[in-house]
């Protein structure tokens, strides 16, 4: 038996996370991967690449807020030029 396959298929990657798709198209034509091309276009390590390419999914980061971020304007206020404050040190030796 004798198949025939020309398939045209256009896949662009933009990010890691494309690269598992990408790789069951690659495995669905039996083809090889090159993974250090792969790592030269998206500017990663060629270990990185093997790593998405493999299914890892990166932990989700919480967008969590400073601790200082209510008092920014009171610390712009007192830091800038126009404060006419002056700060003393003082080393404290034990």
């Amino acid at each position: 038996m004798y198949i025939s396959l020309n398939v045209d298929v256009d896949f662009e990657i933009n990010s890691l996370l494309d690269l598992p798709k990408f790789k069951q198209i690659m495995e669905h034509m039996k083809m090889k991967i090159n993974k250090s091309k792969l790592a030269e276009e998206l500017g990663v390590d060629r270990r990185t690449v093997e790593k998405y390419l493999n299914g890892f999914v990166p932990k989700r980061t919480r967008k969590k807020s400073s601790k200082i971020d209510e008092y920014y304007e009171v610390i712009a206020a007192l830091l800038s030029e126009d404060s006419k404050q002056v700060f003393y040190y003082r080393r404290v030796l034990w």
